[in-house]
């Protein structure tokens, strides 16, 4: 039976989802809209949420007070952003929000009412990563929980009254995330390659190289946190994680090292990186730098297979297995500045793999 009730809705919607869907495949865009209905729907259960209505790319949640609207609504576009760190503003996804409140008619899986025409005016005005808010949403919110500022008033078709509108106020602030397993990524052999070969080979080549570092993240619970040419930092939440994705990535890179001669030089360390937007940084990271650097000081083959490991990953490991070995590196061939005295402290151990 269909009745009026009052409902909080917060709606979102990816921007620029059209020319991002015309790039993928049919199997890229259903990964794509899986893992982001996931997303949106475990976010807005954290603050009692729930998607009662699809529209394409966009959901629609109700909500039990527009204070847990926006507070998933800023968690969205913050874990949204750092979840795609190293992707850059043009590569990244992004939402808009809009959060409104008032009397909706539920008739089975329809929904009616001018809370909801008032929603989709307010998106169209609504710009990437902002959430917007009707008047009568910011009049019922906690103003000491959520900080908000007015963006204006709107004469909205098929309202006869000016409608302000509000926006959240993001903070993107700097994170810190500790005790993370720290890998850095290098091709060996890359500059030859660009410089010697077709551009469709570079392209076939660098298409190849981040197929592989997507599927061992995806396997191994791992997040890529920057891309920077033929380099990559990936994050790992354990060192037995971050051995099982390197050990991965060093059966793959067979076929890669055949087919481009090209090796690749890896660094595991265990520490903290500092996250602001797309900018990842930190001392732990640049000694992750160091030791995949390290290749130079004991003649690696340009299209071999190198892997360091510090001895603050190494001595994290549960089980190395049957067919793995650590060779201890000897620190006197070393050249030590600042970062190469920090890896001669924690020690540099080479990953043999039978």
């Amino acid at each position: 039976m269909a009745s009026y009730r009052t409902t909080v809705i917060l709606k979102t919607d990816i921007v620029d989802s059209t020319p991002r869907l015309a790039s993928q495949t049919q199997a890229e865009m259903g990964l794509q809209r899986k893992q982001h209905k996931q997303f949106i729907s475990e976010t807005a259960a954290e603050h009692h949420g729930l998607v009662f209505q699809e529209e394409g790319d966009a959901y629609l949640m109700e909500f039990p007070s527009v204070t847990d609207a926006c507070l998933a609504a800023l968690q969205m576009h913050q874990n949204l952003r750092f979840m795609q760190t190293g992707k850059g503003e043009q590569r990244r996804l992004a939402i808009r929000a809009v959060i409104t409140v008032g009397d909706i008619l539920h008739q089975g899986t329809d929904t009616i009412g001018m809370t909801m025409s008032l929603t989709a005016r307010i998106e169209k005005i609504t710009p990437a990563d902002e959430t917007y808010l009707s008047q009568a949403a910011w009049l019922a919110l906690n103003q000491a929980e959520v900080q908000t500022s007015l963006v204006g008033e709107y004469d909205f078709k098929g309202f006869g009254e000016p409608e302000k509108v509000y926006k959240l106020n993001q903070k993107s602030g700097l994170r810190v995330l500790n005790d993370l397993c720290i890998v850095f990524a290098d091709a060996n052999g890359f500059s030859k390659l660009y410089e010697s070969c077709s551009t469709d080979i570079v392209e076939k080549f660098l298409l190849e190289y981040e197929d592989l570092m997507g599927v061992i993240c995806q396997k191994h619970n791992g997040t890529i946190r920057q891309v920077n040419g033929d380099m990559f930092f990936i994050t790992f939440e354990s060192a037995d994680q971050a051995l099982s994705g390197i050990k991965m990535l060093y059966q793959g890179w067979k076929s890669v090292r055949e087919s481009y001669k090209v090796g690749i030089k890896i660094g595991v360390h265990k520490g903290s990186l500092h996250v602001f937007r797309s900018y990842v940084f930190g001392e732990d990271i640049n000694i992750t730098t160091r030791l995949t650097d390290l290749s130079r000081f004991f003649e690696a083959d340009r299209d071999e297979i190198f892997v360091v490991f510090s001895g603050k990953v190494k001595d994290d490991i549960n089980a190395e297995g049957d067919n793995i070995a650590f060779q201890e590196l000897d620190s006197e061939k070393i050249v030590l500045d600042s970062y190469n005295a920090a890896v001669r402290e924690y020690g540099a151990y080479r990953l043999i793999l039978g």
